[in-house]
């Protein structure tokens, strides 16, 4: 017999912690909940499995909630066992939880509850099969908490400040702070990314620290989790030491070369990523603490590179579709609904989950169904009432339908396609794809300045880089204009710079992707190296290296507020997986795969990626090319050579 685990309806385990975490953020002393708008989850659910005996037996429902079970249409109450006779019966769960996630564990000598079960939000055809959770096998297991790993951390060391006593535990984190205090005195303990912000105390004020909080009448706390590295206590605690809450994953990649500094980036980008990889894929740890869906859109490809953790992405991307009807694009933001369709297509194509796209098939359509009932006359993607043309912060030419966000409505069209194909769905995707190509190349690409312009409306023929990188990455020119844009667009100093490593990432992708990898390589030491230089021990949201001081962590008008910890900063180990070790799937699940290096400035470096569910190693020295799978279908292509890559033998070049 199988183990039985806890069952639900699928996707409202992703919903139902989706809503616990975007109603967490705290700010300056307020509460802080999501911008956007959230699905909820069944309340009410049937579970149905039918089933044989080979000898008498007995089955046991327990349920979070309340209910009860029925064999062969004889009732029982939840958490009653019942007496099963030797032959073939039926047993169905009815239960309802208005206040958490509906689920059930079936114990018993014979009949284990996984996902072979099927169930139905409350109606009588029961065809979805349950979700389940490895986490989750003991019938004293509670689904409504996320299942993280502990550690102890103490600080590194404790000094009076102006306001009591700073600690610091030496980088950052994420975690639960614990200490001991007289109960009869309130203490205040104040959070900080810098020494300089857990000692700006100034409640409800923009220039002091963003998370606080005042506790009383305890002898022992045990405080919610928060990010940090100092921490300042005003009042008298003792045995200060806090529990580092992260998601229990596999670090599977490495990457280090002749430049000593880039083994350290690759290693504190890494880091930077385990603290944002929680139930889902988080923006930052200390200021937002959100899903959302371009930061989330890079870090599938992040974690497809570092801990290759198939269950992270999923359960994000299933957080991230909630249920229809959409009501407002994902996050508000029209080129984060684009990115989440065009993400899951990535997810497939990297996985062959295709379970996963069966599920979510109905709220994949109905949003692409809300992004298309509002373009304008001609099929353009334009600003209505409530969305948010984002792209980038970056100064854009944001009159009318924007450039950047039709090539992304493109390469929407184009995902769906593919996606149309796994569930028999006849749509005009690849229709509606080439109509718009031409409509872009027609309204938007300038001759004179050989690039696309972000509006045709305004008469500016204003060029970012923005549409020119997104039509580099998405196979939206061919290889030779591709190699114009570069040349026009990203090595053109006139162009306004990138300034957030969000976007960074697309252009330095772009770059890599054409074959450019030496800019990527400098700006990793000079931007990434720049924030280490500076005694990060995680990747900020943005860095100015024309910033002094404590200007460094100002954002959006607060003095502390920039992200510390943000995971768009940890680009680096995509870019070094995926285009100096050159690693990179080319079927449906990562059933082949090639490795393609491109060494760069670099004169050797030692890299392991991970691929599917296997391991590639890459050695270079000195023009000398070693490289060895655990897995079949690979293919090694470098100096002009092309050599099949057979399981656990090393191919040199």
């Amino acid at each position: 017999m199988t183990q039985s685990k806890w069952i639900w309806y699928p996707g409202d385990y992703e919903i139902y912690h989706s809503i616990q975490l975007h109603s967490r953020r705290q700010e300056a002393g307020v509460d802080y909940p999501s911008m956007w708008g959230l699905a909820n989850v069944y309340p009410r659910v049937n579970f149905e499995k039918r089933f044989t005996f080979e000898h008498d037996g007995w089955v046991n429902v327990r349920v979070n909630g309340i209910g009860y079970y029925e064999v062969d249409g004889v009732r029982y109450p939840c958490g009653g066992r019942a007496e099963v006779a030797a032959g073939s019966h039926r047993i169905v769960a009815t239960i309802m939880n208005t206040k958490g996630l509906p689920a059930i564990y079936c114990e018993s000598d014979q009949l284990a509850s996984d996902s072979s079960w099927l169930c139905c939000p409350g109606t009588l055809v029961m065809d979805t099969p349950a979700g389940d959770d490895p986490a989750y096998t003991s019938p004293d297991d509670n689904v409504e908490v996320f299942p993280f790993k502990y550690t102890e951390i103490r600080p590194v060391s404790v000094e009076q400040n102006s306001l009591g006593t700073l600690y610091d535990f030496g980088r950052e984190s994420f975690g639960l702070l614990e200490f001991d205090a007289d109960p009869a005195d309130e203490i205040t303990v104040v959070y900080g990314e810098t020494a300089e912000e857990a000692s700006a105390y100034k409640p409800l004020s923009r220039d002091g620290a963003l998370v606080y909080e005042t506790v009383s009448g305890q002898s022992h706390y045990k405080l919610r989790s928060r990010a940090f590295r100092f921490i300042t206590i005003i009042g008298k605690a003792s045995d200060v030491h806090a529990q580092l809450e992260l998601l229990d994953v596999e670090y599977k990649a490495h990457f280090s070369c002749d430049r000593p500094e880039v083994e350290k980036i690759f290693d504190i980008c890494s880091y930077t990523f385990h603290l944002n990889s929680r139930e889902f894929l988080l923006d930052g740890i200390k200021r937002d603490r959100w899903c959302w869906s371009g930061d989330a859109y890079q870090s599938y490809l992040v974690n497809d590179y570092l801990f290759a953790n198939r269950a992270l992405n999923r359960r994000t991307i299933t957080a991230l579709y909630g249920k229809p009807p959409y009501f407002e694009h994902i996050n508000r933001i029209n080129d984060y609904s684009a990115l989440l369709i065009i993400g899951t297509w990535e997810y497939y194509f990297t996985t062959g989950d295709a379970e996963l796209i069966h599920l979510l098939w109905p709220r994949i359509k109905a949003l692409y169904g809300f992004i298309v009932e509002r373009l304008n006359e001609d099929g353009l993607v334009v600003e209505r009432p409530g969305d948010w043309i984002f792209i980038d912060w970056s100064d854009m030419d944001k009159t009318g339908a924007l450039c950047a966000e039709q090539i992304l409505l493109w390469q929407t069209c184009n995902a769906m396609a593919k996606l149309a194909l796994l569930e028999g769905d006849t749509g005009d995707y690849e229709e509606r794809a080439d109509a718009l190509k031409a409509l872009i190349n027609e309204r938007y690409w300038d001759d004179e300045q050989q690039a696309y312009i972000d509006s045709y409306e305004s008469g500016r023929q204003h060029v970012t880089r923005h549409a020119n990188i997104f039509a580099i990455l998405y196979d939206f020119v061919d290889g030779d204009t591709a190699q114009l844009l570069v040349k026009s667009v990203l090595e053109n100093d006139e162009i306004t710079k990138i300034t957030t490593p969000y976007f960074e990432l697309f252009e330095l992708m772009a770059l890599c992707k054409t074959g450019h990898i030496e800019y990527a390589q400098n700006l990793i030491d000079s931007y990434w190296g720049g924030m280490l230089k500076l005694g990060a021990t995680s990747i900020w949201e943005l860095y100015d290296p024309m910033e002094e001081g404590v200007e460094h962590y100002a954002m959006y008008g607060k003095g502390f507020g920039k992200s510390l910890c943000h995971a768009w900063g940890s680009g680096p180990v995509y870019l070094l997986g995926r285009y100096c070790a050159g690693v990179r799937p080319t079927s449906v699940g990562s059933e082949t795969f090639v490795v393609e290096p491109n060494p760069g400035l670099y004169t050797k470096f030692d890299a392991v990626v991970p691929i599917g569910d296997g391991l590639v190693e890459v050695h270079y020295a000195d023009g000398v090319l070693r490289v060895t799978a655990d897995r079949e279908g690979g293919v090694v292509r470098f100096g002009g050579c092309e050599s099949v890559l057979p399981k656990d033998v090393e191919i040199v070049l």
